[in-house]
Order: structure tokens, then sequence, then C-alpha cells
């Protein structure tokens, strides 16, 4: 997976963070292609520490800016932790662990396009008005 200007939602500290969680996309995604388990779960690992962060970061900036959605968001965050989860299970073969990992990279998409856009706009419209 790659990072694309797509990703973009305006505000500096969280496109960064979405970089550092794409980088780990593609680890995984570069590991799996090797066959390589224990790089594959040491990525995921990362990945899993990562996104905690970011998502807890994400759904305060909600709560201290009432963003009205907040609620949805955090239901598509844990969406990303039930298929973070079918990705480390143990006994699967390669070929149902990169079909999980499509579907994961499909989600991250439409959460940064739906989700995550959507609050940025109301981040700063909340912040252009001094509200903050």
């Amino acid at each position: 997976m790659e990072w694309k200007e797509e990703y973009l939602v305006g505000i500096r500290e969280i496109d960064e963070q979405h970089k550092a969680i794409v980088e780990c996309i593609s680890s995984i995604k570069k590991a799996a292609a090797r066959y390589d388990r224990p790089s594959t779960d040491a990525a995921i690992v990362r990945l899993v520490d990562f996104a905690q962060a970011h998502f807890a970061l994400e759904e305060s900036l909600m709560r201290i800016l009432d963003y009205p959605r907040l609620e949805e968001h955090a239901a598509d965050h844990k969406k990303f932790s039930v298929y973070l989860i079918a990705l480390q299970e143990r006994f699967v073969t390669t070929d149902v662990f990169h079909h999980r990992l499509e579907i994961f990279q499909g989600w991250w998409a439409t959460h940064v396009q739906k989700h995550d856009k959507s609050y940025a706009l109301h981040f700063l419209k909340y912040t252009a008005l001094g509200k903050s």
C-alpha cells in the first residue's frame, strides 16, 4: 500500500500519523509477500500499537470539539480492530491472509475518505471560528 495525496485530511499531525499507518500496512504486505511470518507479525503489532494511540487522539479531539458523529466514527475504529484480530490469527492459509489484508486496505481507504475527512472539516471549521 502506498501513500496517496487523497488521504490528506488537512491536519498536519493527523496526516503524519496516517502516513505512518500506511507505512505499517505496507510493511505487513511486503513481509507477507515474502512469506515471512515473524516480520509480518511484528509489523501487525506495530500497527496495532500505533493505531490505538492514533484512534485515542482522534476520538479525544472529537470529544473536545463536540463532533456530532463521534459514536459512528468510534464504531468504525472498532471495525479496524476486528480486521487486525483477523490478520493475527495463526492458522490461516496464505490466500486467506492476503484476502483479509485486501479487505483491510479497502477499509482504510474508505475510513479516511468518509470518516476522517468529515471530522477534519468539523475540526478546521471549529478552529477557524476561534472556538479552540
